[in-house]
């Protein structure tokens, strides 16, 4: 499968923070909040353009990002699931955009110098799909060649998700291997949090 160098990341941050209690979109992280530590880490990458997809708290998200370089979408239907976010994120990719790079609100240790890594490695390898890979557990960010496009909007409630298309498409996937936890450590509940912020002072 060819590849081409465009890009373009969508970060799903539309979720309810359930486990959290509170959006951890917005819980403060260095210097300003998780939900723009992970923008700035995109910005910063080779990703031709960056996509928020948001729903929770909408308004107070909005309001935290709106002078990012970035293009923000509504997921009407962010109840329903997270792959209702990556469709809505899908949708609005341009035409010109080949490839899309998934990555989720609640990881903000994953750098820019990261992203970068399983960009190069989906732009050299001839496989579809390239995903980070830490002690054989998969990653983010995720990124899939356009043609995936319609799988993922195909997606149903029971259907799995996004890990679906890893057991169906297993043969096209080129796994990126990396030497840190960063592309699979999220932050989900509250000691994962603080956890976090502590860890942070000495990264």
């Amino acid at each position: 499968m060819p590849t081409t160098d465009n890009i373009h990341g969508i970060l799903l941050a539309a979720g309810l923070s359930t486990r959290m209690g509170e959006p951890k979109q917005l819980l403060p992280f260095r210097h300003s909040t998780i939900i723009e530590t992970i923008i700035d880490n995109m910005l910063g990458s080779k990703l031709d353009e960056v996509i928020v997809v948001i729903g929770h708290e909408s308004e107070k998200v909005r309001g935290k990002i709106r002078n990012k370089p970035v293009r923000v979408v509504f997921n009407s239907h962010y109840q329903q699931g997270m792959h209702t976010s990556a469709q809505c994120g899908i949708k609005a990719l341009p035409n010109r955009a080949d490839a899309f790079a998934l990555m989720l609100v609640d990881q903000p240790f994953i750098t820019s110098n990261l992203i970068d890594c399983v960009l190069d490695e989906y732009k050299a390898t001839s496989k579809g799909i390239a995903v980070p890979s830490f002690d054989y557990r998969r990653g983010h960010p995720a990124v899939f060649n356009r043609c995936y496009a319609s799988e993922i909007l195909a997606l149903r409630a029971d259907s799995g998700g996004i890990r679906s298309l890893f057991k169906k498409n297993a043969d096209d996937i080129h796994y990126v291997i990396v030497d840190t936890n960063h592309v699979i450590r999220d932050i989900d509940y509250r000691r994962d949090y603080y956890e976090a912020l502590q860890d942070d002072k000495v990264v």
